[in-house]
């Protein structure tokens, strides 16, 4: 494997955001626990202030967390309807977290209530989503982002009116990770150096956008079953972030090879989005097969464009499964992917 030796130099232009903090250990680390009443070991919901709104986020500080050693920072964002909680629980990050050291943070996104369904059928649900930029922009008529036929979805309150292909959020999802990246390293002993975001579906989108948008601020990104829209593709300044995509080869609520979604929807190949960024890294265009412990559960195979500026990482992992967290009997290999990847990255 490529070691992974990060030094960001400038933001991607999607949004201005604060520049990174000037060292490597956080402010907190000279004011021990700091005030977040988590203990070590146990998972917490709080909330931070941004943007006009009371946003909350559910941190996890590992087993051994004292105040005083930088621990990685790893940011995991749920998909479309999900919430932190549920993120918590289903992904199995928590007791990756103690057995490793990072702190881990599910940020909550931003909810409206509406009715869902189709006529006679419909039902009142609580629908959260990030803004991931392509899905509240205006449609693109040389290449929408879906079908005329789609299934429509409840426009975010706060977007006013919504086009045919738009359904998420328009806060200011990005200034908000920007702000909680602040905060967290203020009141807790964070690296710096080694911040990390992944993502699941929406989530996965949403964090391609910060990837591009903050990316003098995370050492690798990694959307899992999320692809941004056609059209809608980005890459980070060189030097950026590493990328770890992972998709499932029978997924069809986002599908990995760029195809129609199952509701009219289209987004970037999982291809396309690996050979931009590889580009825009300086990397070989031709990706070559890379190995990784765990070859083979659910017939995962990752490949790499090698030769990246500065020992970045652009890898892409597919496995057979739909749209639903990479596991197996043997065990939580999603997450154990993630973060072997994250494990070799530094900013």
């Amino acid at each position: 494997m490529l070691p992974l030796r990060l030094s960001f130099l400038a933001a991607a232009a999607l949004l201005a955001v604060a520049g990174p903090l000037a060292a490597a250990d956080s402010p907190g680390c000279s004011s021990g626990a700091g005030n977040v009443s988590v203990e070590p070991g146990t998972s917490g919901d709080l909330e931070l202030a941004h943007g006009g709104l009371i946003r909350s986020y559910r941190l996890h500080l590992p087993v051994r967390y004292d105040g005083t050693s930088p621990a990685p920072l790893w940011l995991h964002v749920h998909g479309y309807t999900g919430s932190a909680r549920h993120s918590d629980g289903w992904t199995g990050l928590s007791d990756l977290s103690d057995r490793e050291g990072f702190v881990l943070v599910f940020p909550q996104g931003t909810s409206f209530e509406a009715s869902t369904g189709p006529p006679g059928q419909s039902r009142n649900a609580t629908i959260t989503s990030w803004n991931d930029l392509a899905c509240s922009a205006p449609l693109q008529p040389e290449a929408p982002a879906c079908r005329e036929d789609a299934d429509p979805y409840p426009c975010p309150p706060e977007c006013g009116t919504c086009g045919r292909c738009n359904w998420c959020s328009c806060h200011d999802d990005v200034g908000y990770i920007a702000a909680l990246i602040d905060h967290l390293s203020a009141e807790l002993c964070i690296d710096t150096d080694r911040v990390f975001a992944s993502g699941y579906s929406n989530g996965g989108m949403f964090v391609h956008r910060l990837g591009c948008a903050l990316g003098d601020r995370l050492a690798a990104v990694a959307p899992m079953h999320g692809y941004l829209a056609r059209g809608f593709n980005c890459a980070a300044e060189a030097p950026g972030p590493s990328m770890l995509l992972v998709g499932g080869t029978s997924d069809r609520t986002v599908p990995i090879d760029g195809s129609h979604a199952s509701d009219g929807y289209i987004y970037t190949s999982q291809e396309g989005v690996a050979e931009e960024w590889a580009q825009a890294q300086s990397c070989s265009a031709e990706p070559v097969a890379v190995e990784t412990p765990w070859d083979g559960r659910r017939e995962l195979s990752c490949v790499e464009h090698p030769g990246c500026a500065g020992e970045r990482a652009v890898r892409s992992c597919s496995w057979n499964g739909g749209h639903v967290w990479p596991r197996d009997d043997a065990g939580n290999f999603g997450g154990e992917l993630l973060w072997g990847f994250f494990g070799e990255a530094e900013r």
